[in-house]
């Protein structure tokens, strides 16, 4: 389903995201990534498996800095794509509110939109 607020969309399966949920996320535009060798892996490339971004990123919910080392994090090339990034992050614990603002920052530089999503404990 989707993470926004439940029947906000009629007929489209949606519910909260909750602190601790791991939810994924999927963006273009991230750079140059590495395999699991620390090699670059080349522009156009399937990549079959993990990689990583080589440029320093973060993410937060609301202020919130999401902890990219969790256990199940990941921030890389999606596996078996082209040119699609995949971010699966852990929620963090933030108060309850349907519009609540993701950001990130990329190589120290903030992304030029804000995206929205909806937590509830």
């Amino acid at each position: 389903p989707f993470l926004l607020p439940p029947n906000a969309i009629p007929g489209v399966s949606a519910r909260y995201a909750k602190p601790g949920d791991i939810i994924t996320i999927y963006g273009i535009g991230f750079g140059s990534v590495l395999d699991s060798g620390n090699q670059d892996i080349p522009s156009g490339t399937l990549v079959p498996g993990a990689s990583k971004l080589s440029n320093s990123f973060s993410m937060d919910f609301g202020g919130v800095a999401v902890n990219l080392s969790a256990a199940n994090t990941y921030f890389g090339l999606a596996p078996n794509l082209i040119g699609i990034y995949q971010f699966n992050v852990v929620v963090p614990n933030v108060p309850n509110n349907d519009l609540v603002p993701l950001t990130f920052k990329l190589n120290g530089t903030s992304g030029t939109q804000t995206l929205f999503i909806a937590v509830h404990n």
